[in-house]
């Protein structure tokens, strides 16, 4: 009955200041142990994630950055590389046409020098011819006129004789062609 004359007293309600300061005890013990036992571990557990994560934003930041100056310099190597390549291309298609230019010069001068050696040659060949030519009528002429007088000429005297009659006549051919 410990409780039942206060019940039957109190027809409302009614504070006793003995249990109103057990209670603050109480509270206050318990905010203690939790704060001590509880809320410390909780604190640290929560700004060590908290650490973390702030770690985590950071290193992913360094890596966004990272990448944007791996690309750069990815983009920067290819323009570069791009950029070789077509000098490297152009210088090649220049030497090609030095080379085929320098091969068509050769070539005409090799031409040029062919046709003038066969010029030459041909010339060689035709006043070498006319000597013959020239030798074998003054020859024929130097015999037809020892047959016509009947006796022997002289074949050196009558030769020179004739063919420089023939280089007057050849000479007077050649005016009356042009």
């Amino acid at each position: 009955m410990l409780f039942g004359p206060m019940l039957e007293e109190a027809p409302g309600l009614l504070v006793q200041p003995y249990w109103v300061l057990v209670a603050i005890v109480q509270f206050g013990l318990l905010f203690f142990l939790l704060q001590r036992f509880l809320w410390g571990p909780i604190l640290r557990t929560l700004r060590a994630r908290a650490e973390r994560i702030r770690e985590g934003l950071d290193a992913a930041e360094a890596a966004k950055r990272e990448r944007e100056q791996m690309t750069q310099e990815v983009e920067r190597l290819l323009g570069e590389a791009r950029r070789e390549a077509q000098a490297i291309a152009e210088r090649s298609t220049k030497a090609a046409e030095d080379a085929a230019a320098a091969i068509r010069a050769e070539a005409r001068t090799e031409g040029d020098r062919i046709r003038e050696r066969a010029r030459t040659d041909a010339e060689q060949l035709h006043r070498q011819a006319l000597a013959e030519l020239r030798s074998e009528v003054a020859s024929i002429a130097v015999l037809a006129a020892s047959r016509i007088l009947g006796k022997e000429v002289d074949a050196s005297a009558h030769k020179t004789l004739i063919e420089r009659s023939i280089d007057e006549a050849g000479g007077e051919l050649g005016r009356s062609d042009n």
